[in-house]
């Protein structure tokens, strides 16, 4: 693919601008874990705690948050993935997912920082058994913020599906990066992180997509007839019989 072709984000793993993610990342980390930033992050989770109490506003932060949720974005990944044209870029975020999954569930004990003690109290009515979704799925790491799994997932669509649609349409693609940041301001909302654990799952959903695009070469064509036939091995001549 022509470098004009290429979105800004799709970025090499040997280029200084990959080496600048992942140190902001591991300084960014430390920042948290020390507690620098937990003033501020706590000023800003009392506002968002200000902001709750109306039906609408409520209902609609639970239904766009649980877009952002491991068994939503897993079945989106599997639609993708059966569809032919998207079917390399479906994989792709299927293997990201995986990653991502795994890499919040040990980073959160690690950087130990518990979630928000301000607790959502949604002024709807909900069903009885109807829960939001952990940001981890193990048990280990509940209640454990940094970083934040659902941005870092929504990091992962908004890089691989904006890269996927870049050359038909670059105002979709660039829009699409408007889902993780949606999705942050709900998880704040709903009391599941500080503002840090957003950012922090944004880098770290950014320095996966980045490792996998340039392995799995995102910005080549899937052959699909190595799946179904000899169509891409080369014709050989035939002997006389």
């Amino acid at each position: 693919m022509s470098i004009a072709l290429r979105p800004p984000w799709m970025i090499r793993t040997r280029s200084m601008h990959f080496v600048a993610l992942v140190v902001a990342f591991i300084a960014f980390s430390g920042l948290v874990a020390s507690g620098v930033t937990f003033g501020a992050d706590d000023a800003a989770s009392r506002y968002f705690k200000s902001t709750q109490g109306n039906v609408a506003l409520d209902a609609l932060m639970i239904v766009v948050t649980s877009m952002g949720d491991v068994t939503t974005l897993f079945i989106l990944g599997i639609i993708l993935t059966i569809i032919r044209r998207t079917r390399k870029s479906g994989m792709i975020f299927l293997i990201a997912l995986v990653v991502v999954v795994i890499l919040v569930m040990y980073m959160k004990p690690l950087i130990g920082r518990e979630i928000p003690p301000y607790r959502f109290e949604p002024t709807l009515q909900l069903p009885e058994n109807f829960s939001l979704e952990n940001d981890s799925l193990a048990p280990f790491a509940a209640g454990l913020s940094y970083p934040s799994g659902h941005a870092a997932r929504a990091t992962a669509l908004a890089f691989i599906m904006g890269f996927a649609i870049y050359s038909k349409s670059r105002k979709i693609s660039y829009a699409l990066w408007a889902f993780p940041v949606i999705i942050g301001v709900t998880r704040l909302y709903v009391m599941q992180h500080y503002p840090t654990d957003i950012i922090g799952g944004f880098l770290l959903g950014g320095m996966v997509c980045v490792v996998l695009a340039n392995v799995m070469k995102l910005d080549q064509p899937f052959l699909m007839s190595r799946f179904k036939g000899k169509e891409d091995q080369p014709s050989q001549p035939r002997g006389n019989l």
